[in-house]
């Protein structure tokens, strides 16, 4: 599909986008927080793509904010705790159909 934002003319593959997710989700913990900037690049656009609520997004249970604080806080042991928790979210939130 495309699409334009102001000026911009964008391209993404719906397609491109489940498999790019399945590989996320397939990821061990060690894998997926060393891939973290790319998950959150990945989450931002599906949240954006799926029109999901900002309020459900980016509030201090959303996966954005989750994902930031993982970045943020990695050295957190709380933080470090709920990160099965974040991948759950993030499975959960950034679904796509079949």
């Amino acid at each position: 599909m495309e699409y334009l934002i102001g000026n911009n003319q964008y391209a993404a593959s719906y397609q491109e986008l489940r498999e790019e997710r399945a590989r996320f989700t397939q990821m061990t913990d060690k894998r997926f927080l060393k891939e973290l900037p790319a998950a959150l690049h990945f989450a931002v656009f599906v949240c954006w793509f799926k029109e999901l609520p900002s309020s459900v997004v980016l509030s201090d249970e959303g996966i954005v904010h989750q994902m930031a604080h993982l970045i943020h806080l990695k050295d957190e042991p709380l933080v470090m705790a709920r990160l099965g928790e974040i991948r759950e979210l993030f499975n959960k939130q950034l679904q796509l159909a079949a």
